[in-house]
């Protein structure tokens, strides 16, 4: 088997692998992208942009029911085959169309699992490929169960496949996925669990406000226990069963169950050991210009990188960084800033910045403002009854340290308050601007107390 040489090799097509790859061959660079899971990544295929489409229609049918008494008449049902069909029209062409773009700029593709054999040398399979630099972009992956029948369970790329929606699912997590695909199939009409390990669930979240949705999405029907480690899962004749808690005592019949643990670093075929690539719980150890600690020859950008946050943003910020290191003779820093994340329930919870114990925790001093918005005007409007907000405000300077909320629009604005805290504006400033009335950026003029 021949030996084919680039200036670059990079490993995964994703928010991070593909944005340096392209980058990379438009300066001049001779240009390896490596994919044996469908081009683009997890977000477009089988993450955030098939997550949102589904999530926008079901919103679409709960602003209907939100609005029953307001003058709406009507009610609004989910059409799983349908829902799933729309969702498909998306991801069915993405990869093909991502290979494609990457192709005719000339980028060299090449389809198949990487596995290191050295420092700079990389068995695609079909090619030995060498590069002066190699940058793992490789993302992650679901975390499997590692209990007796785990193997019964379905990940959450598995439930964003399903060809018909099962009547009784439970959802085995407390975090993200857990709660945006549970949120999903309840309101689609499944009878939905979510069975969590530990007492703290959405923990990158304000547990009051947390405490709030998980309040709101039980008196929609979702049951949410907590304090029940998985034991075990059997196979019934009517579907399985989970087995949870001291000696799996407590039991839970589904249809399906869905592993929703989080997902770890996609590393495990690499043969990092190979190119000398140290890594910590499976994922990357970098440096801060995002260079792997040990193999000075090798980057990383993106979700399987040790200490980042898994957000496609935070990855497309990151390989922007490796983009410099690697075209430059002067190396610079990755610098995060702020990052804005949501979780995309209805409503949705967004936050930015400290959490509340955090601040305590860094002894800052700081006033906490926080309030109940289900009684504003913007969300009696749209008949939202779960809406609240939580500022956490550095006492001395009047900047913002950390913004919580719950509601529509929190994404939204989880974002102006990214950018206040980026830019430094303090509360005060915020407060004596003129916001769009009336909007839900006018409403965050409540909050400046």
């Amino acid at each position: 088997m021949s030996t084919k040489h680039y200036d670059v090799i990079v490993i995964g097509s994703g928010a991070a692998g593909g944005r340096i790859a392209s980058r990379c061959h438009k300066a001049g660079r001779t240009v390896a992208l490596i994919e044996h899971d469908g081009f683009g990544g997890t977000c477009p295929l089988r993450g955030c942009e098939p997550k949102k489409m589904m999530v926008d229609v079901i919103q679409t049918a709960e602003r209907l029911h939100n609005s029953a008494g307001l003058g709406v008449v009507g009610q609004a049902h989910i059409d799983w085959q349908e829902l799933m069909a729309f969702k498909r029209s998306f991801t069915d062409t993405i990869s093909d169309k991502i290979e494609a773009v990457h192709a005719k700029n000339g980028v060299d593709i090449h389809k198949g699992r990487a596995r290191f054999t050295g420092p700079n040398t990389v068995d695609t399979g079909s090619a030995i490929l060498e590069g002066e630099r190699i940058c793992i972009a490789t993302g992650a992956v679901p975390r499997m169960l590692d209990i007796p029948g785990g193997e019964h369970a379905v990940t959450s790329d598995d439930f964003l496949e399903l060809a018909a929606l099962p009547e009784r699912i439970v959802f085995i997590g407390g975090g993200f996925i857990a709660f945006e695909m549970a949120h999903i199939a309840a309101a689609a009409g499944a009878d939905v669990t979510i069975v969590h390990r530990s007492s703290r669930v959405l923990r990158p979240f304000d547990a009051d406000l947390a405490q709030r949705l998980m309040d709101h999405m039980r008196s929609q029907g979702v049951t949410i226990l907590t304090d029940l480690p998985p034991h075990s899962i059997t196979a019934e004749d009517d579907g399985f069963v989970l087995h949870a808690g001291p000696g799996g005592a407590e039991h839970f019949p589904a249809d399906l169950i869905v592993q929703a643990a989080g997902r770890i670093p996609a590393t495990a075929d690499l043969n990092l050991q190979a190119a000398n690539v140290a890594t910590d719980k499976g994922a990357v150890t970098v440096d801060h210009t995002l260079r792997s600690t040990t193999n000075p020859a090798v980057y990383a950008a993106g979700d399987v990188i040790a200490g980042g946050m898994p957000l496609t943003p935070v990855a497309a910020k990151e390989a922007d960084t490796v983009i410099h290191n690697l075209l430059s003779n002067t190396p610079q820093a990755m610098e995060y800033g702020p990052i804005p994340y949501a979780l995309f329930t209805y409503p949705p919870l967004a936050a930015v910045g400290l959490l509340e114990e955090q601040a305590a925790a860094q002894g800052r001093t700081v006033d906490i403002v926080t309030g109940n918005a289900s009684g504003w005007s913007e969300y009696e409007r749209i008949g939202q009854k779960c809406a609240g907000f939580k500022l956490i405000i550095d006492a001395d300077n009047r900047q913002l340290l950390g913004a919580h909320v719950l509601g529509d629009a929190a994404e939204e604005m989880v974002n102006l308050f990214a950018l206040a805290m980026r830019t430094k504006v303090s509360i005060d400033d915020l407060r004596s601007m003129l916001w769009a009335y009336p909007s839900f950026g006018y409403a965050m003029k409540y909050m400046f107390r």
